[in-house]
């Protein structure tokens, strides 16, 4: 006679039925963590949410959930529509489940593009409380109307580059909430950044904006320098984007702030070490290519690397061959869903 909690293990690989498949569908959900941000932004958000096949054949049966995070600029499709080497995340799955025996589980992607065109996953007077968002509303929203696993054992949370660094954050944060976390290329682990003539000419156009209309034409990196603003140092006092920038134009030459610039520390790096007893808590990975455009992720990899095995947190780490973005699909289907597979219950 099996003993009951084989028979558990062996009833969560069970094979899926030949041509069986999950279902994806976008919903909106409410989010009063983002009401009366300063920018104006919804207080309500979309999400795509993937239901594996084996989740309306068996009613009784609870999934883990894993709570995936887009990059700047993105959206909650990212993972959907072929962005990243034609990557469907409902097709991966399902070929994942069925043919390398992963466990079933569902998967959710919030939107989270704002004003600035992204939130960093954190909270902030001018854009809102993200990350209260997600550990609240949208877990709260998935538990209430999904057969979840309704536990941190279940939850898992991971996220590309924005979304890396945001799942860092909340996990280290909320390990009440989540018990493993895998970051994809997370971006911004510090904000120190080299000063080179493209960095600087990046600083300039941003601090030359003053209107909203200006914003979507000012570029990436500038936009990004003011999502990161929202989160590090609001200003409630100044609109029109209500928040303070470390650098100030002074004629031609750019200066740093210092009172400013000391606002932005509060990166996973920084933060590690005044939360390691939750960073025990949690099942750590992260990854980067060695070739990744944005500069600082490969060498802040290794530092934070580094800085887990000082602190005696257990973890995975690993740079590989490739891009900020060229390998992702391959990364999520043969390592992160396995990961999540393996460590939630």
């Amino acid at each position: 006679m099996l003993k009951p909690l084989l028979l558990r293990v062996i009833c969560a690989f069970t094979a899926v039925p030949a041509g069986a498949q999950g279902v994806t569908h976008v919903e909106v959900v409410p989010a009063p963590s983002l009401r009366d941000n300063l920018m104006g932004d919804p207080d309500e958000r979309q999400i795509t949410v993937y239901l594996p096949p084996g989740y309306d054949r068996e009613s009784r049966r609870r999934y883990p959930v894993v709570y995936l995070l887009h990059g700047f600029a993105a959206d909650h499709r990212a993972f959907m529509r072929g962005a990243y080497q034609n990557l469907n995340i409902r097709i991966s799955m399902d070929s994942l489940i069925r043919f390398k025996g992963i466990r079933e589980m569902i998967v959710v992607t919030p939107s989270a593009r704002n004003f600035f065109d992204g939130s960093f996953y954190s909270n902030s007077p001018v854009t809102g409380n993200w990350e209260d968002f997600i550990v609240r509303d949208l877990v709260s929203y998935m538990d209430r109307k999904y057969r979840t696993v309704r536990s941190r054992r279940g939850r898992g949370i991971a996220g590309h580059s924005m979304g890396g660094f945001g799942a860092l954050r909340i996990a280290m944060r909320n390990p009440d909430v989540f018990s493993a976390v895998y970051a994809l290329s997370p971006c911004c682990l510090s904000t120190t950044e080299n000063r080179d003539r493209s960095t600087m000419q990046a600083w300039r156009t941003a601090l030359g904006l003053s209107e909203r209309s200006e914003f979507a034409k000012a570029g990436f990196t500038p936009n990004r320098y003011y999502a990161e603003a929202a989160m590090y140092s609001p200003n409630k006092s100044k609109p029109p984007f209500f928040v303070d920038l470390p650098f100030t134009l002074a004629g031609d030459s750019i200066a740093l702030d210092s009172a400013v610039a000391i606002r932005w520390s509060a990166t996973p790096l920084t933060l590690a070490p005044a939360y390691v007893a939750g960073l025990r808590r949690l099942t750590i990975a992260f990854d980067a290519g060695t070739e990744d455009g944005i500069r600082d992720i490969p060498p802040n990899v290794r530092r934070l690397d580094s800085l887990l095995t000082k602190l005696g947190v257990p973890h995975l780490s690993e740079l590989y061959p490739g891009t900020h973005g060229s390998r992702i699909r391959e990364r999520i289907e043969k390592k992160v869903m396995p990961f999540f597979s393996e460590n939630l219950k």
